[in-house]
């Protein structure tokens, strides 16, 4: 039953408008999050010794101590109310992490994140949704976000856990591939070369321009991992190519598997982007 109530509080205890401003009091009360579930979202995140957790919103400091005690990440935490963020300090240097963990008191909005490898959120899902366009811009791709209980308006999670009798979801910052590419795999015949425009809705891609030969069958990306599935009937009999691979800006490489043609076997395959949508 402590859900609703939670809700409710957390709505009620609202201070100041949740608009991307100069904020000077917290949105929300502080409702701590069960260090059973903090374990649970940086298990979610793979957090590792060499990741930097950013916690907005962080209230006494227990995901950003957790990451550096449990996990040997270092951590930042960004938060509102000054009492807390003394608190945080303090938690720290009893927990011996003091040299991995950092406090700050700032507007989550204003705070500058792009040092982050993972992210953590229990924030109202109105902040949530509005601080979607500063994740993107901000973070680099591949980038880890992990929130307890609230999603993130229409940018759905990858993945969604429960945990404890609660809810935890994480989303992977997505490369930007919109745009017209060519794509090219080097074999021994020769190099086989095909273009399509990729239309992107966050993790969610689309190949808008379809040969009446080559057809897209499916396309997949998880942070800077991109896959394609791609059916050839050019030549008059069928072939598929799997595409695997990383993107770096405006390119994209990898591993191509390619069956059912003349040229069966495993090749390097490259994209270019022509131009962005």
């Amino acid at each position: 039953m402590w859900l609703p109530l939670l809700l409710v509080t957390l709505i009620i205890a609202t201070s100041c408008s949740t608009t991307p401003g100069e904020k000077t009091k917290p949105d929300v009360i502080f409702v701590p999050t069960p260090h059973r579930v903090v374990r649970e979202m940086l298990k979610l995140a793979d957090v590792k010794k060499d990741d930097v957790v950013y916690d907005l919103g962080s209230g006494d400091g227990r995901v950003v101590i957790a990451a550096a005690r449990d996990f040997g990440a270092r951590g930042v935490g960004i938060e509102l109310d000054e009492r807390l963020v003394s608190a945080s300090i303090e938690n720290a240097q009893h927990a011996n992490v003091a040299e991995r963990t950092r406090f700050y008191r700032q507007d989550v909005f204003k705070a500058d994140i792009n040092e982050a490898t993972v992210v953590t959120l229990f924030l109202l899902p109105e902040m949530n949704k509005m601080l979607t366009p500063k994740f993107l811009k901000e973070l680099k791709p591949g980038t880890r976000i992990v929130s307890h209980l609230f999603e993130m308006g229409d940018w759905k999670p990858d993945m969604t856990l429960k945990a404890y009798h609660s809810t935890i979801h994480l989303w992977l910052v997505p490369a930007d591939v919109n745009g017209d590419w060519d794509i090219s795999v080097v074999n021994e015949e020769g190099t086989w070369q095909c273009a399509v425009t990729i239309q992107q809705d966050y993790q969610k891609l689309h190949a808008r321009k379809n040969s009446r030969k080559i057809r897209f069958r499916e396309m997949k990306l998880y942070g800077k991992e991109i896959s394609m599935l791609i059916e050839d009937d050019s030549s008059g009999r069928a072939s598929f190519i799997t595409l695997e691979g990383l993107v770096r800006g405006d390119t994209m490489e990898g591993i191509a598997h390619m069956t059912g043609g003349s040229s069966t076997g495993k090749y390097s395959w490259m994209g270019v982007r022509i131009s962005k949508k």
